[in-house]
């Protein structure tokens, strides 16, 4: 690793990143499955389909 791979005072290379933070309200919490309408334990605002949904939803042979 080069002095320029590195970022100052630390030593990961330049090209990492740190994970963006979410926003305040994006948190785990029982939604509603916007497919069946059970609820279920959500991961955050991305996860809108229950877990049995989802893998209906999955294509099969991949």
């Amino acid at each position: 690793m080069t002095d320029s791979d590195a970022h100052p005072g630390g030593d990961e290379p330049s090209w990492v990143q740190a994970t963006p933070a979410r926003p305040s309200g994006d948190t785990a919490e029982k939604r509603v499955c916007m497919s069946c309408r059970e609820p279920f334990l959500s991961e955050g605002w991305h996860n809108r389909l229950c877990p049995k949904c989802r893998k209906r939803s999955e294509p099969d042979g991949w």
